[in-house]
């Protein structure tokens, strides 16, 4: 039976765990058991390319079981056989010896000869990859392949031999092949491999310039030697052919592109930004190149200030060449954040969005940074519109109550919060949407099912710190469960010690429990964090305050109203000053300063 059949690996598509084993073999098949496997094999082969794997493996085992014997039948049972990992090493052998009987049956045959010296490759055995490809190029002399096979694989084994004599044999091969394709790079290439390996420096500069003869017009035979010479530390051999490939084609991209990166690797960075500009005002050069060039570019050089205008021209000359690529403006966006633009990146991300919009992560970029620059209104309508897009992701939901609840529309941020599927949710994010309802909920007076939802939240995840301030925090502005509210408030303190919020609203309870003293030592490290007071040294903090800590009229007020129970009353007042500034239509703090003096309420 002389037959090839394409049949690769497709065990990953078979039931997952499947042991396959070859069938018994009868003592001696009938001549009708032979012509029955025949056509039950060409009906397997039908079934494999109409992607029926399950019946493709069982037409197969049934024409083994019929025919043990046809080494085509018993080669594709072996190509699974060989893909299922959890065989044995005796199992795995017989397949392996199965593929080389299938490929001797026939040895002309490229396909049945591909798939075994591939699998031989993989096991490492490598003299049976040359006897393969050296069988095929005797039978095919007029093929390429075989041959450019059989020498790479030479050139491997010889590599790691002592002796030249693979390498010497695959040079011969190949020097056979260049007579009928003169400047080849690949072909050159290959050659100049095997020159490598025998460390043959001056036959590998003979070699790059016979290429250069044989193909003087050639841009990549041009950006090769180039490269060649590069690896041989002769970069001025180097940039002679790659100016010759801007002789050659002053508009390819691919040219400037290689430039680049060779003037990277010489650290002439002039030189590098002239290629890279060019590269990227290429119309030929294709987007994906560009923009992994640039991509480099900014990451390496963004935090270089004096850089900056550099690197906005480098993104306005792309979207010019190369308008309406939605990962570029979401890539634009990134750095426009990073380097403190949100304004910036809040646009380019609404671009991106414009232009892809199913880019999930555009639009979390686009909501956050929203939030950063506290375009409340912005950050709610783009959080809602992402909410129907994406149902699935909390964050939007989250974000969009956040903001709508911080607009006064509590009812709508509320009903934004149930649109999540809680069943989906792990606990972690669970209890972030109790504490998140509870802080809603306790914005419109509805404290006993704030704390519920806080007590909820705490139950879900015993480290949301944030439930546990909220909850300590309204706790003692109702005056209710103080207790309570002073442990969550000491465990949130406990759990990041240099947390302003936390230090205040442990420090705003020991207040209402009227013990000044602790409530005082609390507040002055929390002023001391935020540079408001010095710290123990008599110095001022030199380092500059997170954000999150930078001073507020609510701690300014807290403040004041705890040194004057302290009994520092010019102090209180001067605190309760700097609250009104933050604050100016704050009237209970402008009382304050008005009497100079505490109003119990």
């Amino acid at each position: 039976m002389n037959r090839t059949h394409t049949s690769y690996i497709v065990a990953l598509l078979l039931s997952a765990g499947t042991l396959l084993t070859f069938a018994a073999k009868p003592a001696d098949p009938s001549d009708a058991d032979k012509r029955k496997a025949e056509y039950i094999f060409l009906e397997a082969a039908d079934a494999y390319t109409d992607n029926r794997f399950d019946d493709y493996f069982m037409l197969l085992r049934r024409a083994a079981s019929l025919d043990p014997g046809d080494p085509f039948i018993a080669g594709a049972l072996a190509e699974i056989q060989l893909a299922n990992s959890t065989s044995d090493s005796t199992t795995m052998e017989t397949a392996y010896e199965a593929l080389r009987q299938r490929w001797l049956a026939n040895p002309s045959d490229e396909n049945n000869a591909t798939v075994f010296a591939s699998v031989a490759k993989s096991a490492g055995r490598i003299d049976d990859v040359i006897y393969v490809w050296q069988t095929l190029d005797s039978l095919l002399p007029g093929r390429t392949d075989p041959a450019m096979n059989l020498a790479g694989s030479l050139v491997a084994r010889g590599a790691v031999k002592a002796d030249t004599a693979d390498l010497n044999r695959a040079l011969g091969i190949y020097n056979r092949l260049q007579a009928g394709l003169k400047g080849n790079v690949q072909l050159s290439s290959r050659k100049i491999q095997a020159f490598a390996s025998k460390a043959d420096t001056a036959a590998i500069i003979a070699e790059i310039k016979q290429l250069y003869a044989d193909a003087p017009a050639d841009i990549q035979a041009a950006l090769y030697i180039g490269s060649v010479y590069t690896s041989l530390s002769m970069p001025d051999s180097a940039m002679r052919y790659l100016d010759r490939a801007c002789e050659i084609d002053s508009t390819n991209g691919f040219v400037y592109l290689t430039r680049a990166s060779f003037f990277q690797t010489q650290g002439d960075s002039a030189a590098y930004d002239r290629e890279v500009f060019r590269a990227l005002e290429s119309p030929e050069l294709e987007f994906g190149p560009k923009f992994e060039l640039l991509s480099d570019y900014v990451i390496k050089l963004y935090a270089d200030t004096t850089l900056r205008p550099r690197i906005d021209h480098m993104f306005e000359v792309l979207q010019d060449v190369n308008p309406g690529e939605g990962v570029l403006h979401a890539f634009y966006g990134d750095y426009k954040a990073t380097i403190g633009d949100l304004a910036g990146a809040a646009e380019q991300y609404s671009y991106s969005i414009d232009l892809e919009p199913e880019n999930e992560n555009a639009w979390q970029n686009l909501t956050s940074t929203y939030a950063q620059l506290e375009d409340v209104e912005h950050m709610a309508e783009t959080a809602q519109k992402a909410v129907h897009r994406f149902p699935a992701n909390p964050y939007f939901a989250f974000s969009a109550a956040s903001a709508l609840s911080q607009l006064k529309k509590t009812d709508e941020a509320l009903q934004t919060l149930d649109t999540i599927n809680t069943d989906m949710l792990d606990p972690k994010v669970l209890s972030l949407l109790y504490s998140t309802r509870g802080d809603i909920l306790y914005s419109i007076e509805q404290a006993d099912s704030a704390f519920a939802n806080y007590n909820k939240a705490i139950k879900l995840n015993p480290e949301n710190f944030m439930a546990m301030n909220n909850a300590a925090y309204y706790m003692s502005e109702k005056g209710v469960d103080l207790d309570n509210a002073e442990l969550y408030a000491s465990i949130a303190t406990a759990s990041d010690p240099e947390n302003v919020t936390f230090l205040d609203t442990h420090a705003w309870v020991m207040f209402k429990k009227k013990e000044y003293k602790q409530a005082r030592e609390i507040m002055d490290k929390a002023l001391k964090i935020s540079g408001i007071i010095e710290g123990d040294d008599n110095t001022s903090n030199e380092e500059p305050v997170d954000e999150q800590n930078k001073p507020s009229a609510e701690i300014y007020d807290h403040a004041g109203d705890i040194y004057f129970m302290s009994g520092d009353h010019a102090e209180a007042v001067e605190f309760w000053k700097e609250a009104l500034k933050l604050d100016p239509e704050n009237e209970a703090i402008k009382k304050k300063v008005t009497h100079r003096t505490y109003f119990f309420e």
